[in-house]
């Protein structure tokens, strides 16, 4: 019978769970705010901000889709439900 080893320990798992956790919550953060950049207050910013702004936003969305697929892999090697 062959067993497969984890690429991770418990805790490598709950330190990735933590920093997913965090990461999450900075992406969250920084995507209302370049939602609210981008476009309730455009007329605020310069052309230049607005094109951070909009380059910004899709970091942030990336970096929230990437974070929360770190989580769910924690939460599943912690043998957590994965939500």
């Amino acid at each position: 019978m062959q067993t497969t080893r984890s690429f991770f320990s418990l805790a490598g798992y709950q330190k990735l769970l933590g920093w997913c956790n965090g990461l999450l919550s900075l992406s969250v953060l920084t995507l209302m705010a370049t939602v609210l950049i981008c476009y309730p207050f455009e007329q605020w910013f310069s052309i230049q901000q607005l094109i951070a702004g909009h380059l910004s936003l899709i970091g942030s969305a990336t970096l929230m889709k990437i974070s929360y697929v770190g989580r769910c892999v924690a939460q599943y090697g912690l043998q957590q439900e994965v939500s």
